[in-house]
């Protein structure tokens, strides 16, 4: 019952380690290594290593598109979330008096970016959550026709809650209102459409298995063209035209929101994981994951906790956390058992992916119970 999708000895460290971070770092897979490991190879081989280069980012295009139900021509890779986010703020014609909606369970890549355009006369339209839930029809209750642009997470780094981005794409499709949907704690773990919004968004070292320096960046250009803020010699058709210190042309699919060379270490580490969980199956890790989550969340609540996540499995992902003002405290203690799970801002979060199975989470509840007892021993109060 609720057995790890793949054997903890692929990765390293989980030997000795019960990992239940992955919202913040996944562990390194040894196939991620060695992929790292033939870039340097690569780095060797002059030329070849180029070609094999170019391939590498051609692939790893192609496995994500299958992973979103996208195409490759719609993906471009920058250097991380926050680049994204900030680009298309950057680049969107906002006009005095138009608006924007972002909510309270959004990360700050998703809310800094969107701050500075209160110069411009941008209106800046917070969604407050309701219970650590925002829906789609609380976001549609406050656009109107001056939103120019919805932003928000596929699934909350905050509470865990997953939102119905599909059906709320479906509204604003109607509308001129652009949705922009982060799927940092989501793709990897359950399924993503990349057409169910205007923009999508993700970091490369969470749920996708592989390491810091890479954002998938995903454009539904049946859509929108939008033109970017700035340009790199990647950008362009032809960056050695004859015209080219008079005019460029920019390329016509998101490789014109790539300015230069992309993390290659980065992107075979990619190449291999994103491979590694097609295999698997996304389905098949949400299932999982979600089965695994209703067991932890029981648990939780047996230890007489605040569980902020929802128990409902189509509402959550990989992501379930806990209310909690000693939250920091907690993650500490656990560091201590060599249990890895994030804690602070009053809470703290376990997350479980493909590699988590019934003794991880047995292993946390046990450990989890004289922890508490000792930190409300102490004065301290869940709260």
């Amino acid at each position: 019952m609720m057995r790890a999708l793949i054997d903890k000895s692929e990765f390293v460290g989980l030997e000795n380690t019960t990992w239940l971070y992955s919202g913040a770092e996944t562990p390194t897979h040894r196939g991620s290594m060695a992929a790292v490991e033939d870039y340097m190879r690569s780095r060797s081989l002059g030329p070849i290593g180029r070609d094999r280069n170019t391939s590498v980012e051609n692939n790893s295009k192609a496995l994500l598109a299958q992973m979103m139900n996208g195409r490759p021509e719609d993906i471009a890779f920058m250097s991380n979330s926050s680049e994204v986010i900030s680009m298309i703020a950057s680049s969107m014609d906002w006009q005095a008096g138009d608006n924007l909606i972002l909510h309270t369970l959004e990360f700050p890549s998703g809310v800094l970016p969107w701050l500075k355009l209160k110069e411009k006369g941008v209106e800046i339209r917070i969604v407050e959550d309701t219970n650590g839930e925002v829906g789609a029809d609380d976001i549609l209750r406050v656009t109107d026709e001056r939103t120019r642009l919805v932003m928000t997470s596929h699934v909350s780094y905050l509470t865990g809650a997953r939102l119905d981005y599909r059906s709320l794409y479906r509204k604003l499709k109607e509308t001129r209102t652009l949705l922009l949907l982060d799927v940092t704690q989501s793709l990897g773990v359950v399924p993503v459409q990349m057409y169910e919004a205007d923009f999508v968004v993700c970091s490369s070292y969470k749920w996708l298995l592989s390491t810091h320096g890479a954002a998938v960046f995903g454009i539904n250009r049946e859509r929108i063209s939008l033109v970017p803020a700035y340009v790199g010699w990647r950008s362009v058709k032809d960056m050695f035209g004859p015209n080219r210190f008079q005019a460029f042309e920019l390329q016509d699919d998101a490789r014109r929101f790539e300015l230069g060379y992309p993390s290659y270490p980065t992107l075979y580490s990619m190449n291999f994981t994103v491979q590694l969980l097609l295999n698997i199956g996304i389905a098949n890790i949400e299932r999982h994951v979600l089965e695994l989550g209703s067991y932890l969340i029981r648990g939780l609540k047996e230890l007489g906790l605040e569980v902020m996540t929802p128990v409902q499995p189509e509402k959550r992902a990989g992501n379930i956390s806990v209310r909690h003002e000693a939250g920091e405290q907690i993650a500490e203690g656990l560091l201590k058992e060599q249990i890895y799970i994030w804690g602070g801002d009053g809470r703290f979060r376990i997350s479980l992916h493909l590699f988590n199975d019934k003794d991880d989470v047995d292993r946390l509840l046990n450990k989890l119970a004289p922890l508490l007892a000792g930190i409300q021993g102490e004065g301290g109060e869940n709260g």
